[in-house]
């Protein structure tokens, strides 16, 4: 009975050194986790890499997909009808936004798209850490534009 009970706290002590160790080493990692991803804690500047525009139609409506992928992942919750003004107002009923797995891309669908071009604006859009977006407006967005301001 007594090396049954020397093991099993030489098992205890063994598995509670490894666990601090790793805690150690968890404090020194270059990542934090996200929406269960690892997403890097290294200083970069919140900005719009590409964005792309594409008019699809269906049976009932004309429709305006405007995917803009960010350069690290956005707070969805400052994306929204009031932070993305298009062509000057504010999104209406007629605007969804779906956003990509990883959360460094949003389509924003206009339906029922009358006009050939638009112009958006994000204002107060913030990605994960609360950084504002660097540059806020794009003009003369038509179908098969594609602008590509940062590397992939």
């Amino acid at each position: 009975m007594n090396k049954l009970s020397i093991a099993f706290a030489c098992l205890v002590i063994s598995s509670t050194m490894a666990f601090a160790e790793g805690e150690a080493a968890a404090g020194k990692r270059d990542y934090v986790p996200y929406r269960g991803m690892r997403v890097t804690t290294e200083q970069q500047e919140f900005k719009v890499r590409t964005l792309m525009a594409k008019r699809n139609f269906n049976e009932e409506n004309s429709l305006m997909e405007i995917t803009v992928r960010f350069s690290m992942p956005i707070d969805p919750r400052t994306v929204n009808a009031s932070t993305v003004l298009i062509n000057g107002k504010k999104s209406g009923s007629n605007v969804i936004f779906n956003y990509g797995r990883k959360g460094e891309s949003v389509r924003i669908t206009i339906i029922n798209a009358d006009e050939d071009s638009f112009t958006i604006k994000f204002d107060g859009v913030e990605s994960y850490k609360g950084d504002g977006l660097k540059e806020t407006e794009f003009e003369n967005i038509q179908n098969g534009t594609e602008l590509i301001l940062g590397r992939q």
